[in-house]
């Protein structure tokens, strides 16, 4: 029972280390929001929710599985669309890098790029 106890500690732990990780390894200031979206995959239209934002992507909820690479197209609440390609895929969700430049992603967002910067 201990050495149980023990591999969850350290799991929790692990899981710890890999977010402090990617919070370093991260460019862009990251907001959390839900805000509604849909994603444009060759033809075919999802309706999805972003959980976070920046200017480099997003993090998406989606039950679909996406290959990494594979390039979409995001609308995010009534903007245009923005290229964006599949980071990672896990469970129901989804990260995307878009292709755009920061300040080109500036100018898309507009107002609600203001706690981005």
């Amino acid at each position: 029972m201990i050495e149980k106890n023990s591999a969850l500690n350290s799991k929790a732990a692990n899981k710890n280390n890999v977010h402090e990780g990617l919070e370093v390894l991260r460019s862009h200031k990251r907001r959390t929001v839900v805000w509604p979206a849909v994603l444009l995959v060759n033809e075919f239209e999802f309706k999805c929710t972003l959980y976070d934002i920046s200017l480099g992507g997003v993090r998406l909820r989606l039950d679909l599985p996406l290959a990494t690479g594979a390039k979409v197209k995001i609308k995010i609440k009534d903007l245009d669309f923005a290229n964006a390609l599949v980071a990672w895929h896990a469970e129901d969700f989804v990260g995307l890098r878009f292709i755009e430049d920061p300040e080109t992603m500036i100018e898309l967002l507009g107002d609600y790029a203001h706690n981005l910067i």
